[in-house]
């Protein structure tokens, strides 16, 4: 199982777009995918049981199944993550993840010993994350394999980077995760009508060349909309095409870099 968190500690750069266009994308390719939910605002998790009503007929509220904050267990995990669709299961945000803030530094090793206990069973694992520095983030990056960083051009994210980049080298640097492979910083909600968005685009990429990826996500309401399923699945019009081209290429582009 090769595991994907998408990480960013400023909150509304679009993580969890990006998180639920590519467990899609990996469903849609007959992966078995995990989802994996440690934002306590649950918005993943709401994704994957709109898919679960869809094809099973309910969000599976009543089950007792697998959660973000039961991962910090680690092997010690007993439940299974919730069953989506044949091809995916979510392990759900509770309410819990708050307290994560506050565990030990062992603690935070959790999470990898149990998504190695579930690895088998999947192919895919997507990890959304708060926006937060400090614990939640250090766990995602130590139980990940791969990080993706979400960044609008907002002067806000854009100076928030180096802390976030500091947090991923720390993490490899303490060998908690010698092997985390940055795929890259992922540009969202462009608007190229804005000069700003276009002239900090093109400073990113003047600054950290290679680690900007190619692909862009531009400001398209269409992305917006798509909550409970691909972007590429919404209504036909000009955004909605446009938006599914985006979105697709994106996709791609991270699972060719993760040899997928």
């Amino acid at each position: 199982m090769k595991t994907i968190a998408i990480a960013n500690q400023k909150g509304g750069v679009g993580k969890t777009t990006v998180a639920r266009n590519l467990a899609f994308f990996g469903i849609e390719r007959g992966l078995r995918v995990l989802c994996v939910d440690l934002d306590p605002q649950k918005n993943f998790s709401k994704t994957l049981r709109a898919l679960r009503e869809r094809t099973l007929g309910d969000q599976g509220d009543e089950l007792q199944s697998l959660t973000g904050s039961a991962l910090f267990d680690g092997d010690a995990i007993e439940l299974r993550p919730l069953a989506c669709s044949e091809n995916a299961a979510l392990v759900a945000a509770d309410r819990e993840l708050v307290d994560v803030a506050s565990r030990p530094l062992e603690d935070l090793h959790g999470p990898r010993a149990a998504l190695a206990k579930l690895a088998s069973d999947y192919d895919l694992c997507i990890i959304d994350t708060a926006p937060t520095l400090g614990n939640p983030l250090y766990a995602a990056l130590i139980a990940a394999d791969f990080v993706v960083c979400p960044c609008t051009m907002d002067q806000d994210a854009i100076d928030g980077l180096g802390d976030l980049f500091e947090d991923i080298a720390r993490v490899q640097q303490l060998e908690w995760n010698a092997d985390l492979v940055t795929l890259g910083l992922l540009a969202n909600r462009v608007n190229t009508r804005r000069a700003f968005d276009r002239n900090a685009l093109g400073q990113l990429r003047d600054e950290l060349g290679a680690v900007v990826m190619e692909g862009v996500l531009y400001d398209r309401a269409a992305t917006q909309y798509a909550k409970d399923r691909p972007v590429w699945r919404v209504q036909s019009g000009e955004s909605q095409i446009l938006a599914a081209r985006e979105m697709k290429a994106v996709c791609s582009q991270i699972f060719d870099k993760a040899a997928i």
